[in-house]
């Protein structure tokens, strides 16, 4: 068996898995806001809930909104995290060792071992949430990289811009024009309140262009040619075999059709043989990778 934890930024997962990929049990509880010692307090509280149903004792695996090197949490987009010695705390707090990773990290590992990309040698994972992931699998090995930063492709600057694309986009990690600003679910329900001074969530804003809504089917567009670039921009770095898309907004169906349309534009080369999927195990697959981080 294998215990992994996801903080997420509205909630906080735990799951025992079977050494084969079957959930077990699976306990959540919602993210406290703005409180570390909170935090800790509600992940003891699940880990002792979810323990003591099935019991485990061995290596927690944990996924992260953010990136942690050398035990320390940087760059989260969950601000009570940063700068705090996570490892070492969470280490005291559960009287056990726990091995942590970005969260995209472990959704692409979940789904180069479990997943839709399972057996593929490479294997780029974009988790695209209210703020948005990466992950790089080969040879079903985990990349985390000399910083621990690896795949971390939603913050470098949107590729390939139109000029008006570079006003108004500063990102919550404190840059302006990164890719976590353009594609994510926060970045499209911003652009959609530019246009309409309404406040949709990414999904409602969909579901509003399924339904014929001009301007929500707009907004979609945008986001795709957005999400066309960023993958285009990955194909031509990492050139891996599969894209696995992940999240609120990677689980809308027909990026799987669109988004593959923007490519031939920004790749170098005539035919395009990576793969886009989505993932079937939808929220639960970072909690689930997160699992995978002790074998």
């Amino acid at each position: 068996m294998r215990l992994g934890l996801d903080i997420g930024s509205r909630i906080i997962s735990a799951a025992i898995l079977s050494d084969g990929g079957e959930f077990l049990c699976l306990k959540q509880a919602s993210t406290p806001a703005d409180s570390y010692l909170n935090t800790l307090s509600t992940i003891s509280k699940l880990i002792a809930d979810i323990t003591a149903e099935i019991p485990y004792d061995d290596v927690i695996g944990v996924a992260v909104p953010g990136f942690v090197h050398e035990g320390v949490a940087q760059n989260s987009f969950l601000d009570s995290l940063n700068d705090k010695h996570l490892q070492a705390d969470l280490q005291a707090s559960l009287g056990r060792h726990v091995v942590l990773a970005n969260s995209g990290a472990c959704f692409t590992l979940w789904e180069a071992r479990h997943g839709r990309a399972k057996d593929v040698d490479c294997v780029f994972g974009m988790l695209i949430d209210d703020s948005s992931w990466g992950g790089l699998v080969i040879d079903n090995k985990l990349i985390r990289g000399r910083h621990d930063i690896a795949a971390n492709w939603s913050h470098i600057p949107l590729p390939w811009p139109v000029p008006h694309e570079l006003d108004g986009h500063e990102c919550w990690c404190g840059r302006a024009a990164c890719l976590d600003s353009f594609v994510s679910a926060r970045g499209m329900e911003d652009d959609y309140f530019q246009i309409t001074n309404t406040q949709l969530s990414a999904t409602a804003i969909a579901t509003a262009a399924d339904a014929i809504d001009i301007v929500a089917e707009s907004a979609l567009q945008v986001l795709e040619d957005r999400i066309g670039r960023a993958t285009a921009l990955i194909i031509n770095m990492v050139d891996p075999d599969v894209i696995v898309l992940g999240g609120a907004v990677g689980r809308f169906e027909r990026l799987l059709t669109t988004v593959p349309r923007k490519w031939p534009g920004y790749i170098h080369g005539a035919k395009f043989k990576t793969q886009l999927v989505q993932s079937a195990t939808g929220d639960n697959a970072v909690v689930a990778g997160a699992a995978l981080l002790n074998s």
